[in-house]
């Protein structure tokens, strides 16, 4: 029989490395990624593949996969695509979101399954006999009420199976994991919205300043929406010295034709 738990806290007598500390810290500082969520993991227990999911109307959507070695195919997608159409209802781990969603959005339920343990033959068989998985390793939680997320870890032969030490491990790791992977979320919502906002910028500088070249234009707005002379020569992939260069020019031609041209009056006449 699959092995759950549901965790508060880490657990006691297990010290986290440093280097997984980093790991995680870079994850909670940056928009959701896949790829820096296994590189944090890989520090602590070797896993082949990783899986992001949400839990939607009770039905599971891939949000990002990714893989310790480089393949010509999306091995996690391929297997999503095919457990999504086919066995997905047979999981436990369904019934498993379905009750962390009503808990309290600081716990994590654990699930450790085994490919021999998977109640249905042709799911076995048409993904981890396939792919040559030995086990999953998931980990859910609920970062808003009703809205459950899932990591999934997954050995393959290569690896072999989890040892106790391995899960004890995980288990240790599983709610630094959650408070990583929760505050990815938040930074991800907060670049989306302000995304949303230099678009809306961007939109009125073009229709009330036509004056504007296209790049002055870019960087009024991110000024307008609050970002430095680097965070925007960051989003705009150019030096900072070209977006000193096109603020200057920009406030000139704005100046010129009697509009704000200073970062405050930009916020109040843009956002």
């Amino acid at each position: 029989m699959p092995s759950t738990w549901t965790l508060d806290a880490p657990t006691a007598g297990h010290a986290v490395p440093a280097a997984v500390v980093q790991g995680l810290l870079e994850v909670a500082s940056a928009p959701l990624s896949a790829a820096r969520l296994l590189r944090a993991i890989q520090q602590v227990v070797p896993v082949q593949y990783l899986s992001l999911v949400a839990f939607q109307r009770h039905t599971p959507e891939l949000i990002e996969g990714s893989s310790r070695d480089t393949h010509g195919r999306d091995v996690v997608a391929e297997c999503f695509a095919i457990y999504r159409r086919s066995y997905f209802r047979s999981d436990s781990v369904m019934r498993i979101a379905d009750r962390v969603a009503e808990r309290p959005a600081r716990e994590v339920a654990v699930l450790h399954c085994r490919a021999d343990e998977l109640p249905v033959a042709g799911w076995r068989d048409d993904i981890y006999v396939r792919e040559r998985l030995t086990e999953r390793f998931t980990l859910l939680h609920a970062p808003a009420p009703g809205a459950v997320q899932a990591i999934h870890l997954y050995r393959d032969d290569r690896q072999g199976f989890f040892q106790p030490s391995e899960i004890a491990q995980l288990l240790a790791l599983a709610p630094l994991l959650r408070q990583a992977h929760h505050a990815s979320l938040q930074v991800g919502a907060v670049v989306t919205d302000r995304q949303a906002q230099v678009a809306q910028a961007e939109r009125r500088l073009s229709r009330l300043a036509p004056v504007l070249s296209p790049r002055e234009r870019a960087v009024c707005a991110r000024i307008a929406c609050g970002l430095s002379a680097d965070g925007i020569a960051g989003d705009l992939d150019v030096a900072p010295s070209t977006v000193v260069t096109l603020r200057k020019r920009a406030y000139l031609k704005l100046a010129e034709a009697g509009l704000p041209a200073h970062r405050l009056g930009l916020a109040r006449w843009l956002v």
